[in-house]
């Protein structure tokens, strides 16, 4: 399975590829003008430490200088405790000088792609 999603924001598109690995995912997103590896996220479901549901335990690869960890991790912890699996993700966004309001609307769209993803993964 390989589905493509795409959302546009601040004048960018951010591409999202969903690759099913066995019972695993593979997540990748980037602006389809600038992406890059700026964050590697691995995140592997395991019971809740509250003994209520599925967690994840995640492992960051973070390249020098780039700030894309939070949208990472949020996607590969989402989709290791839906699938109940294991769940990587590579995200690579950029717009030069950046402002906080471009950070909380992309956060914001990220998230909005992200719920889109979830709907097509499965255990």
């Amino acid at each position: 399975m390989h589905k493509v999603y795409r959302t546009q924001v601040c004048g960018i598109t951010i591409r999202c590829d969903v690759i099913r690995m066995g019972r695993d995912y593979a997540v990748t997103l980037q602006d389809e003008e600038a992406g890059h590896i700026g964050c590697t996220t691995l995140s592997a479901a395991r019971p809740s430490l509250t003994g209520r549901g599925i967690s994840a335990t995640t492992s960051v690869l973070s390249c020098m200088g780039h700030k894309d960890e939070e949208i990472a991790r949020r996607f590969s912890e989402a989709a290791a405790v839906k699938a109940k699996a294991s769940a990587v993700c590579t995200c690579g966004i950029h717009i030069d000088g950046i402002r906080g309001e471009q950070i909380k609307e992309i956060l914001a769209a990220c998230e909005r792609l992200k719920e889109d993803v979830l709907e097509g993964i499965t255990e």
